[in-house]
């Protein structure tokens, strides 16, 4: 279910919290709901909908909040700075950015150690053969 879903979901259930249209009324709307009960699938997506939909926001703004300071002319260091110890340093504050600019590599799956192997095994996956690149 996506975020657009999610609310059309929400619409039909309960007409009167579309009202307020805002992400956090619509998720205090469904964490009120979870108390009287276990959840839908369909409460369930809803609710994950509108959480990745925040997650998106907060990234955006985020993004907008580093490209301002730096634009201003502020060093990694002082951006780390300026955000009061939400960034402890120039690396976390530069490892962030990376983070904001490719969402991909916010989580990982965990099952791939250094060199590219996956865990267990002892020996590197081989490249493909040559010729085969499917070109024809």
């Amino acid at each position: 279910m996506n975020y657009d879903e999610a609310c059309r979901w929400i619409e039909r259930v309960a007409p009167a919290v579309t009202r307020d249209r805002s992400l956090t009324a619509q998720l205090a709307f469904l964490a009120e709901r979870s108390k009287d009960g276990p959840l839908t699938n369909d409460a369930a997506a809803a609710w994950y909908a509108l959480v990745q939909e925040m997650r998106r926001q907060a990234d955006y703004h985020e993004r907008g909040l580093i490209r301002k300071l730096r634009a201003d002319g502020m060093t990694w260091a002082k951006v780390a700075e300026a955000v009061q110890a939400q960034l402890s340093s120039r690396q976390a504050a530069q490892a962030k950015w990376k983070r904001l600019l490719d969402p991909g590599r916010r989580t990982t799956t965990g099952d791939m150690r250094r060199g590219g192997r996956p865990k267990g095994s002892t020996t590197a996956t081989p490249p493909p053969a040559s010729g085969s690149s499917g070109d024809g």
